[in-house]
């Protein structure tokens, strides 16, 4: 009986050792069956927002959708050049004639500049109207709002010391053939300082205006 224990022991451990492997291939082709994981879906929404702001990078600038065809424009851009031609012609003969009158002497450019200045005063009203009716064409526009608004500030700016230049310039010529400059002791300085000053600021804001909307 003894000698037959191990036996029957190693009998047992003969067969439970296929029932054990047998098993184990069972539950590994049950693993082996189990649906793969599904990759998780892309981001879509994130792919479109950066493809809108590629796209919004990538416009063309607000001169490129001016109405070229339109009346308004047109003559807008070209009292724009002439203004700026009167600029340049004014600052030059208001220099000369500044510098002469602080020596005491009569100008031979005053005629030229009181004129022309009046004509620059009347361009810059008339572009100037004629600008915010472009403005208004192109409200609904968003590519390059910033600069047209900036444009049309300079421009109003512009607009605005032209006519105070000359409405200044007017009084004190005003002051001076009627005696009230001599009767109140004003000097030249204090008659045409502020002309002088609000024709600088025009002339800067004209040429301002050219660089922000062509560049």
């Amino acid at each position: 009986m003894k000698a037959a224990f191990p036996f029957f022991m190693v009998v047992v451990l003969l067969l439970a050792v296929p029932a054990a492997n047998a098993s184990l291939r069972d539950s590994n082709s049950w693993l082996s069956s189990a649906p793969p994981e599904q990759p998780a879906a892309p981001d879509t929404s994130r792919n479109r927002a950066l493809e809108e702001m590629l796209t919004q990078f990538k416009q063309k600038p607000d001169t490129q959708e001016l109405p070229y065809e339109s009346w308004t424009f047109n003559v807008h851009r070209y009292l724009g050049y002439a203004i700026v031609a009167a600029t340049v012609t004014q600052v030059i003969l208001g220099s000369i004639t500044w510098d002469a009158r602080k020596a005491g002497t009569e100008p031979s450019t005053k005629t030229a500049h009181k004129y022309i200045g009046y004509t620059t005063a009347g361009l810059s009203l008339a572009q100037s109207s004629l600008g915010y009716t472009n403005f208004w064409k192109l409200r609904e526009k968003e590519s390059g709002r910033t600069k047209r608004v900036v444009h049309l500030g300079l421009s109003t700016l512009a607009t605005a010391g032209f006519v105070t230049a000359a409405v200044i310039a007017y009084n004190a010529r005003e002051d001076i053939n009627d005696g009230t400059a001599a009767a109140e002791g004003q000097t030249f300085d204090d008659l045409y300082s502020k002309h002088r000053t609000a024709g600088i600021v025009s002339g800067v804001s004209v040429l301002l205006t050219v660089v922000v909307i062509e560049w």
